[in-house]
Parts: C-alpha cells; structure tokens; sequence
C-alpha cells in the first residue's frame, strides 16, 4: 500500500485505480494476491542429464476459472509425464533454489513489479554424456 491506496507497482496505475475506483473490492483481493506465478520442473533420467523448465507469469485469477498459465507451463513441457514434476513456488523459494539459472534481467523484472503482462519461459538443458 502506498499513501493513496493500493500500490500496483506503476505511479500512473496508481493515480487511475486509486482515485477512480478507490472502494471496489476486486483491488483489494488483488493487492492481497503475490504479484507473480512461479512455475517449475526439474527432471533427471538416467544417461540422459537434466533438465529444468521455468515460467514466471502474473498472478491474475481468471473469471472463468480457467487456470490459464498453469496451461501455458504445461504445453511448454510437452510431454505430460513431466507434469507431475510441476511445482508452484512462492517467490522467495523460486529465486533462492534457481537464482543462479535466472538471466540478470529477469531477476530484475521480477523486482520491479511493475510489468502489467510480464511472462518469461525456459527450458535448459544439461546433457552429461
């Protein structure tokens, strides 16, 4: 929260919600939700390496209930026997266990919070043969 109400993370986002729609209560459920989604798999066979799989997206709750980024990440792994890998970390899990696979920028972005449609997919893989 910021002195004029809800912080969305962009001084004119601000400006507009805040003195527009100061009471509505879909803003508050918002600023109550962490601002990012962090998705992850790390799966590893044997003669085969490793391999890791990311997603960080906005955490917005769809009106259909539809979880629509939980589906990007899975079509980005393929395969679904990959899908019971899956786990959705809270920020501060996601940056300590995979920081050092984090490109410097979007350890940055994420600091931010101010990119309204901020996405960011990856796939690395580590082959030991």
């Amino acid at each position: 929260m910021n002195n004029h109400g809800i912080d969305y993370g962009n001084e004119k986002l601000n400006e507009i919600f805040n003195n527009t729609w100061p009471n509505l209560g879909w803003a508050k459920q918002m600023s109550d939700k962490p601002f990012y989604r962090f998705f992850a798999v790390e799966y590893f066979a044997t003669g085969e390496g490793v391999s890791y799989w990311f997603q960080i997206s906005r955490n917005y709750t769809s009106p259909d209930h539809i979880d629509r980024e939980l589906d990007k990440f899975k079509k980005l792994l393929g395969h679904k026997h990959y899908w019971a890998g899956i786990e959705e970390l809270k920020q501060e899990e996601f940056t300590v266990k995979y920081n050092k696979m984090l490109p410097e920028y979007i350890t940055h972005q994420i600091e931010k919070k101010d990119q309204p449609f901020f996405s960011w997919q990856s796939h690395i893989h580590i082959n030991y043969s």
